[in-house]
């Protein structure tokens, strides 16, 4: 009978249409979410079908670990198990979706599913099913079928700029399980420090694995100082053991990386014999992009391969991570021994040496039933087709992967680099630079438009980054994270994303209270109102755009012009008119409160005679940088570092634009500011002309 019903259930579920999925608590959200009437009422201790082994629904003894775990935790639920009628009934099925689960929720709950995966994101959605008032728990009767859109569905963790430790991996990998993330890119060497002990080489962890220095401040910060602490970690093989089965019982794979041949300072600076100047340096305390990088001389390919293959041992998962990226070819370009390589294998220049390298290295993998994965730089000079593809640097790396029938994992910095500002606020922590807000995140689609069906096929999925460089703490990895990384797990599993209104109402309703109770310090900046600047004829306009349209701001304005503060209540969605200056330039500072939540916002806008004057570009800015027309003119001065929303730019020789003042003026000056980014491949412009 229990079969039957399961298959009912399936049938009946494939006909639904997706109605009412912006009420459906679970995120990321299901395929299908069908609500009927009623409600069921959960007690404080649930009865467990638990059939004796063999049976088509019987539960594993980890399954049940798991479920009676996740419970137990997010909601003090206990269980027992039963051979009578159960809250909770098992059902196992065949020929369904990779990975698909469903859950019917009437007088008791029926979960079906494919296999031990598909039951554990069935106990994650349960677990976000239960709503609790009044200490009183129920689930609204419904029902869900669901399963990923996406393979690859990961989260990525660079632990060489800043080390974080064993709990801490594992607290980062929990919150991954929460929202259905299967992939734990885990970043383990850089220049700045080599984090994986590894027998063979101890002074891999004896001196690369800490720095005498670190610096303060932004990279691009003037003059640079230094903190002089010993700064470093590492992880045993036996922690790195422990945490791979930790990853696995929740179904989640980690995938190693381990830099060549460039980011490899750390490595050279415990062997640097295997440079090309076989000159001894210390681990670095600095950011960027170094010239030392691992020589191509067979000793070095010896010295790799023999990390490699404990590194192999220690990941049970199919891939390897080898970096590929930022490899400067200087100390190649002069290398005797990287020259005479080049020669004997009739290669024609430095970029094909490194395919070499990378090729190399892939075919060794290959032999110990590993595949490569590399950032999109692999391409540069040849690919394997078995080569898969990391596309980081936008999206044309993996679509030029696709065509040539490589397998790909997308993860372009416009919108899954989780190091980058999340909110306009001054108040927002030190980062490394560019905007990437959560709405930004959301629209992110792993499969281009230029893809056709066949060659979207070779996309895997995609993931976010988060690169440590301004990430000291955990506390700050988790406001950087979250709730960003909600957002992406909608895009990598969902068939249809529902609208981000629908979304963020679920997010704010039901998941910031959960991550409150997981005592997650994610980042509220999407509460904020939106300051929305737009060029008026006299002056310039600023809105607080607010998701709450009765939402009302004390706000506070600070002028150089006044000798007293002006204070008013301005109300979510309302313009308020700055009028152009006609004389000097005058400074204002706008502060907003919220009435409701108590959040502040402030702006800083310099009142110019140009303000929110009409701007002719001849020359189009690059749409990268969250370009908006208003922003040259707006009065905000672009600040260090860079922020994406900040600052116009472009991706030409020769830049043309028009400021129509509203009447003819005497100009004796004109104040532009230029930003300086090289790490970011922003440049300084060579000359400046101004004409009238």
């Amino acid at each position: 009978m229990m079969k039957t019903l399961s298959l009912l259930l399936f049938l009946f579920g494939l006909g639904l249409v997706n109605a009412q999925l912006s009420i459906c608590p679970v995120l990321p959200s299901p395929v299908v979410y069908q609500k009927t009437n009623g409600t069921l009422y959960v007690p404080n201790q649930i009865s467990i079908q638990q059939l004796p082994e063999g049976n088509i629904g019987h539960l594993s003894i980890s399954s049940r670990k798991q479920l009676d775990f996740l419970l137990k935790t997010r909601h003090s639920i206990s269980t027992t198990d039963t051979v009578g009628r159960a809250f909770i009934r098992f059902q196992k099925l065949k020929n369904v979706p990779k990975d698909f689960y469903s859950i019917a929720v009437n007088d008791q709950l029926i979960i079906s599913y494919a296999n031990e995966k598909a039951l554990y994101y069935a106990f994650q959605s349960l677990v976000q099913l239960i709503q609790t008032e009044e200490d009183i728990k129920y689930i609204s009767k419904a029902f869900i079928q669901d399963y990923p859109k996406f393979d690859w569905r990961g989260l990525h963790l660079d632990v060489s700029r800043h080390f974080f430790s064993v709990d801490e991996i594992k607290r980062y990998i929990d919150l991954m399980a929460i929202y259905k993330f299967n992939t734990f890119h885990w970043h383990l060497t850089d220049d700045q420090g080599w984090r994986i002990e590894i027998k063979r080489y101890p002074k891999l962890t004896e001196i690369g694995a800490y720095r005498d220095s670190t610096i303060n401040n932004h990279y691009n910060s003037s003059p640079r100082t230094f903190d002089n602490n010993r700064y470093g970690g590492f992880y045993t093989q036996e922690e790195i053991k422990d945490i791979v089965t930790y990853a696995d019982e929740r179904h989640i794979t980690i995938v190693p990386e381990i830099e060549m041949p460039g980011h490899s300072r750390a490595a050279l600076a415990a062997y640097p014999e295997y440079s090309c100047t076989g000159i001894q340096q210390g681990v670095p305390g600095i950011w960027g992009v170094f010239d030392d990088i691992y020589c191509t001389k067979n000793e070095t390919f010896e010295f790799i391969k023999n990390i490699l293959d404990e590194v192999i041992d220690l990941f049970p998962g199919k891939y390897i991570h080898v970096g590929g990226d930022e490899a400067p070819k200087t100390r190649w370009k002069k290398c005797k021994s990287c020259q005479n390589v080049i020669k004997s294998n009739n290669l024609s220049n430095e970029h094909e040496l490194q395919s070499y390298f990378i090729n190399k290295i892939e075919t060794y993998l290959n032999s110990k039933n590993k595949k490569l994965i590399g950032w999109d730089e692999i391409l540069e000079g040849g690919l394997s087709p078995n080569s898969t593809v990391m596309s980081w640097r936008g999206v044309k790396g993996g679509i030029e992967a696709c065509k040539k029938g490589n397998y790909v994992v997308m993860t372009p910095g416009t919108h899954c680099y989780f190091d980058h500002y999340q909110g306009k606020s001054k108040e927002e922590p030190l980062a490394i630079g560019g905007f990437t807000p959560l709405e930004k995140v959301y629209e992110f689609n792993p499969i281009p438009s230029e893809l056709d069906v066949a060659q979207a096929s070779f996309v895997l999925g995609g993931q976010a980054n988060l690169w440590t460089e301004y990430i000291s703490t955990f506390s700050q990895l988790e406001y950087m994270t979250y709730p960003r990384a909600i957002a992406l797990s909608q895009a990598l599993w969902c068939t249809d994303k529902i609208s981000f209104p629908d979304f963020y109402k679920i997010l704010t309703s039901n998941h910031f209270n959960s991550l409150d109770s997981l005592n997650v310090n994610y980042s509220k900046t999407s509460l904020k109102p939106v300051i929305q600047f737009n060029a008026e004829d006299k002056g310039m306009s600023i809105e607080l755009q607010s998701k709450d349209e009765d939402e009302n701001f004390q706000t506070t304005i600070h002028s150089s012009d006044c000798k007293t503060d002006l204070n008013l209540i301005l109300r979510a969605n309302q313009p308020l008119l700055i009028e152009r200056t006609k004389s000097k330039l005058i400074e204002n500072k706008f502060s907003f409160t919220s009435v409701k939540t108590g959040i502040k916002s402030t702006v800083n806008i310099s009142n110019h005679l140009a303000l929110g004057a009409h701007i002719k570009y001849t020359t189009k800015p690059n749409p990268q940088y969250n370009y908006s027309p208003v922003v040259l003119l707006d009065g905000q001065r672009g600040g260090r570092p860079w922020k994406g929303h900040e600052w116009i730019g472009f991706d030409n020789s020769k830049i043309i634009f028009e400021i129509e003042l509203p009447k003819r003026k005497k100009i004796s000056s004109v104040d532009i500011s230029f930003l300086e980014s090289n790490g970011s491949w922003i440049y300084l412009p060579k000359s400046v002309e101004i004409l009238n």
